[in-house]
């Protein structure tokens, strides 16, 4: 993408200028005052004492590192400038699918916590105190104290809404340097790595975030699609 190219897609897209704007200033903030702040904003398990209300939202705008952002942020130009466009979905129909792709994201993530959590203990209300077998301490713990930022899972419902409203459009990722049409390459490479690397568990990444944000935003746009009168573009 070229200099031109981003400052046209910032011009004919708000909402996308003013999400790129408010993670680039959440970014600077978290650098400035350090993990005090992001841990703050960064979304935790609600039974632990470091969970907040606000952070099922401010998770969304907070980054770990420059890569992290500038992939994510990557994304929201190249994808959201094309579905913010008025013949696509509209600047506020694209706002609702970001976050409400969010949103979506960290309830699947949850509910999928929540879900390993009972199978291990028997309850979703874990505690730091609670007794639990050794093979139950690492998931457990992992689930307990892990906490989660980034804009990922509100990316991977850009990403779906993408894949289904321009199936033929070819892609080509910095990883895989051949073009494959977007119905191919979001469902069969992003979301497959995700589900597999979600059951091996070798990352810190929140791949069940990534799974939610793609189904939600997908089934958003579907039923937009079929409820509407006039087809999107």
């Amino acid at each position: 993408m070229s200099l031109g190219q981003f400052r046209g897609i910032l011009d004919n897209s708000p909402v996308v200028k003013n999400l790129l704007l408010i993670n680039i200033l959440v970014f600077i903030a978290c650098l400035i005052y350090g993990d005090n702040l992001t841990n703050i904003l960064a979304m935790h398990y609600p039974t632990n004492p470091e969970f907040k209300p606000w952070q099922l939202v401010t998770h969304m705008f907070t980054h770990g590192g420059f890569m992290h952002i500038f992939f994510n942020m990557y994304a929201l130009v190249t994808f959201g400038g094309v579905l913010e466009n008025e013949r696509v979905l509209g600047s506020k129909r694209f706002a609702f699918l970001y976050i409400f792709s969010g949103l979506g994201a960290i309830f699947f993530h949850l509910a999928i916590s929540a879900g390993i959590s009972y199978f291990y203990t028997g309850t979703v209300f874990l505690s730091s105190t609670m007794q639990v077998s050794p093979d139950a301490m690492k998931a457990v713990l992992q689930i307990y104290y892990q906490s989660l930022v980034g804009a990922s899972g509100a990316i991977y419902g850009l990403l779906a809404a993408f894949g289904y409203l321009f199936p033929n459009t070819p892609l080509m990722f910095l990883f895989l340097p051949i073009p494959i049409k977007a119905k191919y390459l979001i469902p069969l490479v992003i979301i497959a790595y995700d589900i597999a690397f979600a059951q091996v568990g070798l990352d810190n990444v929140a791949h069940y975030a990534h799974i939610g944000g793609a189904i939600f935003g997908f089934l958003l746009v579907l039923f937009w699609n079929k409820t509407n009168k006039q087809r999107f573009y």
